[in-house]
């Protein structure tokens, strides 16, 4: 953090002195004096961004924002190398093309704020993009009671009807809130609003095979070091929260260009 202030503080403070000794001769005053007038009077650079602070701040927000993305950035390079790859699990439902040859797999939680944020991120980036294919895993962090009824709910309805289950997925994330408030009894309406067997759901929601799922899902996400939700996997390469949808292309980019 010193870094970047430091540059933007002599930048002004340099810009400053050659202005006062602009005014005393019409020779170019080298670095190293101008080094050497701030070595010996340091607060030249005070004066110099005096009444600038907020232009200052910005500067410094601006160049520690492009030194984390080149940093994100250079770290996936390097995992695309050494990716984290997870079961496909092709007997579950499956957003976008399912034989695309770029696969974005989510690990979340259906209580989050940032896991219902990132859901509409991801469904802009596949109608943009329908030759990739999106699928979802349970990561449930244990923060929210509603998180593991909400997933057991969608579980019991793909083994359904994958395409109820999908609608249903997206239709939890966007009622969290009111589900979180009314527990299962707003998950009963919404699974009936998607079209489903209630009787051949609550029979099934907690079933082993429904267990098996969740569980299988978690223990993959404690597996690949994952512990926060949500985490997408693009092709093994990692994108956490709920970024924008300009970095998930740049992350397609990435890939394709190697």
């Amino acid at each position: 953090m010193l870094r970047p202030a430091l540059i933007i503080l002599l930048t002004a403070a340099i810009l400053f002195c050659a202005q006062i000794c602009g005014a005393e001769t019409s020779r170019t005053v080298s670095k190293e004096e101008i080094r050497q007038i701030l070595k010996s009077n340091p607060e030249l650079i005070f004066e110099a961004l005096q009444g600038h602070e907020e232009q200052l701040y910005d500067l410094l927000q601006v160049g520690l924002e492009k030194k984390n993305k080149s940093r994100i950035r250079e770290a996936r390079l390097k995992q695309l190398k050494n990716p984290k790859i997870a079961e496909l699990h092709p007997d579950r439902p499956v957003w976008g093309s399912p034989n695309g040859k770029i696969s974005i797999i989510v690990f979340s939680d259906f209580q989050s704020a940032t896991s219902a944020k990132a859901d509409k991120i991801i469904h802009a980036l596949l109608k943009k993009h329908p030759e990739v294919n999106y699928r979802f895993r349970h990561n449930p962090l244990g923060l929210h009671k509603m998180s593991l009824p909400a997933s057991r709910y969608y579980e019991a309805l793909a083994l359904q009807d994958q395409a109820k289950a999908m609608k249903l997925n997206r239709m939890i994330l966007k009622n969290r809130l009111a589900i979180k408030k009314n527990g299962t009894k707003k998950l009963d309406q919404l699974a009936e609003k998607c079209g489903a067997n209630m009787k051949q759901l609550h029979q099934t929601l907690n079933s082993p095979q429904v267990k098996a799922r969740i569980d299988g899902d978690r223990k993959e996400a404690r597996k690949l070091g994952l512990t926060a939700s949500p985490v997408f996997l693009v092709n093994g390469v990692t994108v956490t929260g709920a970024a924008p949808l300009e970095e998930f292309e740049e992350v397609l980019m990435m890939i394709r260009n190697n």
